[in-house]
């Protein structure tokens, strides 16, 4: 091979990576558009737990997949334990509610498979038992956020809560009602994750 003709080779090599590298950072760029980070506000739900006498009755833990498609947040998997020994918690779900970034309250209700929403009977946790349920708003096959609306309030690490009412029921004791706020953060894409995700495969 002379001269010419490698220079012509390692024009044509470079060209082609630069192609790839700006395929990669193009889908990169739209990943960081199209997909969202959901993630607990772990201090603010240790506060108030504290606040309502709820952290020697309960343990509560919510899960999220690493990134969503902001149209794909349709659903809050969640967990309590009742780590007593003695007392019955129940969750009331007629008055549990979700509210948007703009603080709009909605009902929130677990999702029933082949079950109306509408009609939804409190869950009681046995002690030392544990409740899992999937959560989501009336709208069960629906975004729980408008898409566009969910990009903006993750470019701004913005925030969202459900308000779950509880009732703590002791034995020879009168059943008291605890109002449980919890708050979810949402974040862009990391650039490491858009990364990672523009080279894998559809």
């Amino acid at each position: 091979m002379d001269i010419a003709q490698e220079l012509a080779y390692n024009i044509l090599i470079l060209t082609v990576y630069g192609i790839v590298v700006a395929l990669v950072f193009n889908k990169a760029v739209k990943a960081l558009d199209a997909q969202a980070i959901v993630q607990t506000d772990s201090e603010y739900l240790k506060e108030q737990l504290a606040e309502n006498k709820l952290d020697e009755f309960i343990n509560i833990k919510f899960s999220f997949p690493d990134t969503y498609k902001v149209e794909d947040f349709k659903t809050i998997a969640m967990e309590i334990k009742n780590k007593s020994t003695e007392a019955m918690v129940e969750v009331d779900w007629k008055d549990s509610l979700i509210s948007d970034f703009e603080k709009n309250a909605r009902r929130l209700i677990r999702v029933i498979p082949g079950k109306n929403e509408a009609s939804q009977a409190a869950s009681t946790i046995l002690p030392g038992a544990t409740l899992k349920e999937q959560l989501s708003d009336e709208k069960v096959t629906a975004p729980l956020f408008d898409p566009g609306k969910l990009k903006k309030a993750a470019a701004k690490n913005d925030r969202f809560s459900i308000l779950l009412l509880l009732k703590i029921k002791e034995p020879s004791k009168s059943a008291r009602s605890c109002p449980l706020r919890c708050q979810f953060i949402v974040k862009k894409l990391l650039w490491q994750k858009a990364l990672s995700l523009a080279f894998q495969p559809k």
